[in-house]
């Protein structure tokens, strides 16, 4: 987004200032290309030998695959960032985290605050961009309200995860503490990393532990705009019709995930659960589910559970978490606009209400098109990863790209088993899930109205 004057200067670079130019000045294009240089010095900045254990040698390619996972808070990693990664790279990897689930604009914005620069409406029109607002107006207050809920609910669970650490497991006071910092920041912006090599399999029946993990997720899958909105009004009949979805969203979709899993791993003599007891069994089946729907944390290993049970988790990512969230996916709204759509056709009703609130035909319009692009891009790098990792179980690659486009980072341990292309492809797919399918599109499209007017005619349709 650069004024006039600032393409003026550009315009003494020759052709390069004027590539500068049209590739930042778009919001879309602006929002992609930031991500996508920040992934770039992440991964350069862990690949630096300075950042790795002694006597580790990890590639660039999974330093760049990690440096993407860490920067799209997604948790897919071929590598155990515990014992490939020391101090400072690990340090690396939580502002990566950080930055992905903050939005790299937002910390810019709060730099510019601090320094007293004005922050202008193309900055704003950013921030709108890359919180899905329907306007710039209120950014700069929701940028505040967004790091002030970050430092205050991260600070929160990391004393409570370092307390239990510190108690229950008998870690170190100083280790307690950065370890309760490293994974507090990991599950608010629903990253998925963790410092142990079986994620959190250790800590499956800790009440504690996971009851704090699994607040942090709601929290964070919840979306900034949610949180001060509730907080602001505290009152159901005063806040917007996009947080009374998302709250309720967090009890019905969860509710039924838990139902839905228990039946199929506990209920059922095939389950992974069937041994357990009915308490062990939901301990386990709460948290995944909820973990499912936003980050890559694991309780369990995936590749002991029934079909069904794969299949729901699929679908729990791509559905993903809210707008203006540290979660992905197509949105909860947007699959409740689309739900609600249909039943409206069904009725033969011709506008479509959710609460009392008439749905806009743009908002139905472009909820479509999130849901329709998205499959398209889950189906094309699905299609080229099964040609390209003929090794691979195909419901590994299928669960795998879901995964990443949810940036939820769960794995049917098929990432290391993918060759560099593979990779490449994976690393896309996080990027598309983080910044938005018609984000990517918005990048390379050109947009204009038509300006002739074609005359209508029926369609046989269906």
């Amino acid at each position: 987004m650069f004024s006039h004057k600032r393409r003026s200067r550009l315009a003494k670079f020759g052709r390069l200032g004027e590539l500068i130019y049209h590739q930042f000045d778009k919001p879309a294009r602006f929002i992609a290309m930031g991500f996508t240089l920040t992934i770039l010095l992440g991964g350069f900045l862990l690949w630096l030998p300075v950042s790795q254990q002694a006597g580790q040698d990890v590639s660039f390619i999974d330093c760049l695959f990690v440096a993407t996972s860490a920067g799209t808070v997604t948790g897919l990693s071929p590598i155990n960032i515990a014992e490939a990664y020391n101090l400072f790279g690990q340090i690396i990897l939580m502002l990566l985290i950080q930055v992905g689930g903050l939005g790299f604009m937002t910390i810019a914005l709060v730099l510019l605050s601090v320094t007293g620069r004005k922050i202008g409406i193309r900055q704003r029109i950013i921030i709108q961009e890359m919180f899905n607002l329907d306007s710039p107006g209120g950014t700069i207050r929701l940028v505040r309200n967004i790091i002030v809920t970050t430092v205050v609910v991260e600070l929160i669970g990391m004393v409570l995860i370092a307390l239990d650490l510190f108690i229950q497991y008998k870690y170190t006071f100083g280790k307690s503490l950065y370890y309760g910092l490293f994974h507090a920041i990991s599950a608010f912006n629903n990253a998925g990393f963790a410092l142990w090599g079986d994620n959190l399999i250790g800590f499956q029946q800790d009440t504690t532990f996971i009851l704090t993990i699994a607040a942090l997720l709601m929290i964070g899958g919840l979306g900034f705009t949610v949180i001060a909105d509730l907080s602001a009004k505290r009152s159901w009949k005063k806040i917007s019709l996009h947080s009374k979805l998302m709250v309720m969203s967090l009890l019905v979709i969860n509710g039924l995930g838990v139902i839905a899993m228990m039946i199929y791993e506990w209920v059922s003599n095939l389950g992974s659960l069937k041994e357990y007891s009915f308490f062990e069994a939901l301990h386990i089946v709460f948290f995944q589910v909820v973990t499912t729907r936003t980050a890559g944390f694991q309780t369990i290993d995936l590749t002991t559970m029934v079909p069904l049970s794969i299949g729901l988790m699929m679908v729990l990512m791509y559905i993903g978490a809210g707008s203006a969230s540290t979660g992905s996916g197509i949105k909860v709204t947007t699959a409740a606009v689309i739900l609600k759509n249909v039943w409206t056709y069904l009725r033969g009703q011709r506008e479509t209400v959710l609460m009392r609130r008439t749905v806009r035909p743009q908002a139905i319009q472009k909820a479509y098109a999130i849901a329709v692009f998205s499959l398209l891009f889950i189906a094309l790098i699905t299609t080229l990863l099964a040609l390209s990792q003929p090794n691979v179980p195909f419901i590994g690659l299928f669960f795998e790209t879901v995964s990443a486009f949810g940036t939820v980072g769960l794995s049917l341990n098929v990432t290391a088993e993918l060759n560099d292309f593979g990779k490449s492809l994976i690393m896309f797919m996080m990027l598309v899930g983080r910044v938005g399918s018609l984000t990517i599109l918005f990048t390379f499209a050109m947009q204009h109205d038509r300006t002739i007017r074609y005359p209508k005619e029926n369609m046989l349709i269906g």
